[in-house]
């Protein structure tokens, strides 16, 4: 090294750029490519092998499968229905014995009828004229009094070319009990045809139907009225006691 003393010049203003510009920047250069090297082999000592933990589980208890619950016995059906039914048919059983002995009775009753003047019992399906009074088994004695036609009156007539055909009839109840009268029920009208005709209603003052209840041992008197036409002049009025008798008692009417 030299030992010469520091150099005293006064300190002097660096000269100015060109141009009033900044100084250049210094230019990057690019470094020369090296070729890359590998890294250098690095050794890793070997480790032990360590065994995981034993690591307990406590057994679980043994669990026996789930087991459905057996089927229910059916139920004992109740026999109330049985009985009930066996009630009804014995019920149904009695109630046609029944029936059957009051058809029988009934049969006996109307077998028969008699004529007040000989007193001969004669068959049920006889027929008798206007005039005789006619037992009808143990309950009736039945008259037909007299037989007419009409034409009405004012309020009520028949259309044209019929007539008003008016039966005037007592009825006596010569059973011990009393009987009750149906004029719609108990009797008939037919022509020799064998048409059949309904009982007419009218508001005649003199009409009255032989219906309603007759006491043991009294008389009903009452008037049937059916529509016909005036060509027609033959006719049978029928009469049943009721709906369990098989006879019936039958007038002849001509007109």
């Amino acid at each position: 090294m030299s030992n010469q003393p520091p150099n005293n010049e006064p300190w002097q203003s660096p000269p100015p750029y060109q141009n009033g510009g900044l100084p250049p920047s210094p230019q990057w250069q690019q470094p020369p490519y090296q070729q890359s090297q590998q890294p250098p082999n690095t050794y890793y000592p070997e480790q032990p092998y360590q065994q995981p933990p034993n690591t307990y589980y406590p057994q679980q208890p043994y669990q026996q499968p789930y087991q459905p619950m057996p089927p229910q016995p059916p139920k004992k059906k109740s026999r109330l229905w049985l009985w009930i039914v066996l009630a009804v048919v014995a019920v149904l059983l009695f109630g046609c014995i029944g029936v059957f002995a009051l058809i029988g009775n009934a049969a006996k009753n109307t077998s028969t009828i008699t004529i007040p003047s000989g007193n001969t019992p004669v068959p049920s399906t006889q027929h008798f004229t206007v005039g005789q009074i006619v037992k009808i088994g143990d309950t009736w004695d039945v008259t037909l009094n007299s037989v007419k036609t009409s034409r009405g009156d004012q309020y009520s007539a028949p259309k044209s070319g019929n007539t008003y055909l008016i039966i005037d009839l007592t009825m006596k109840n010569i059973s011990s009990q009393e009987q009750n009268v149906s004029s719609l029920i108990s009797f008939d009208l037919k022509d020799s045809s064998g048409q059949k005709y309904t009982e007419t209603i009218t508001t005649m003052s003199d009409i009255h139907p032989p219906d309603g209840k007759v006491e043991a041992g009294a008389p009903l008197r009452g008037q049937l009225v059916y529509e016909v036409p005036t060509s027609i002049k033959d006719y049978t009025l029928s009469f049943q006691a009721d709906f369990t008798s098989s006879g019936q008692t039958i007038w002849d009417i001509h007109i």
